[in-house]
């Protein structure tokens, strides 16, 4: 398997339409791409909640083309035991830490995935933080792939960002940090400027997260 994929990633890729984008830098080497069990129900409520300005309907089509293709992950009883306790720990520091973030660290730890594909800031610094006192969670250093890594990879692959960008700044409510990143309230701007943003707010989160964040 060559990468596990968060509900953040599925839900902002199926709105904008670029789930198969997102993964296209890392899905050249092959391997197939693994989503928990649960992702198709709690991605399509979080759609049907918060549906994008295209509509729903597409964005339902779109994740279920690329679940399609997906291996669908259930945890074991010892990874549900770890994430728990990954969740306990994190509950106990003031950590943002949800379910299905723990529980796909912990499947990256007991079968040995070579990365997870995050869009949630939160649990970045927050297993970032538990490395202190989960020694076990060192496993999951420099595994964990951003969202805003994976655009900028697709960025510097194609430099050519206009469906890209036509893309994220037709739905401006998904991300707030992608919309500013390629200046959606605004009309002019260049690649250069998208990547620069990009960039620097890479900087940022790798300043927060050094060790679990891949390079």
């Amino acid at each position: 398997m060559k990468a596990l994929v968060d509900n953040d990633i599925l839900f902002k890729g199926a709105c904008y339409g670029l789930l198969d984008t997102f993964v296209s830098p890392i899905s050249v080497a092959g391997g197939s791409f693994g989503v928990l069990g649960a992702a198709r129900f709690v991605v399509s409520k979080k759609i049907t909640k918060k549906a994008p300005n295209k509509g729903a309907a597409a964005a339902f089509e779109h994740l279920a083309t690329f679940l399609g293709r997906a291996a669908i992950l259930e945890p074991t009883e010892d990874e549900q035991r770890m994430a728990a306790e990954f969740e306990l720990a994190a509950q106990r520091a003031g950590l943002g830490f949800d379910a299905g973030e723990s529980q796909l660290c912990s499947i990256l730890i007991y079968r040995s995935t070579p990365l997870l594909l995050t869009g949630d800031k939160r649990a970045i610094q927050a297993i970032e933080q538990l490395l202190d006192s989960e020694s076990r969670l060192v496993a999951v250093c420099g595994k964990i792939r951003c969202l805003e890594q994976l655009v900028l990879d697709v960025f510097s692959a194609s430099p050519n960002t206009d469906s890209l960008r036509a893309a994220i700044c037709a739905e401006v409510e998904v991300d707030k940090t992608l919309t500013i990143c390629f200046s959606c309230h605004r009309k002019d701007g260049s690649g250069l400027d998208y990547a620069e943003g990009l960039k620097s707010y890479l900087a940022d989160l790798q300043r927060q997260a050094a060790r679990v964040l891949a390079s």
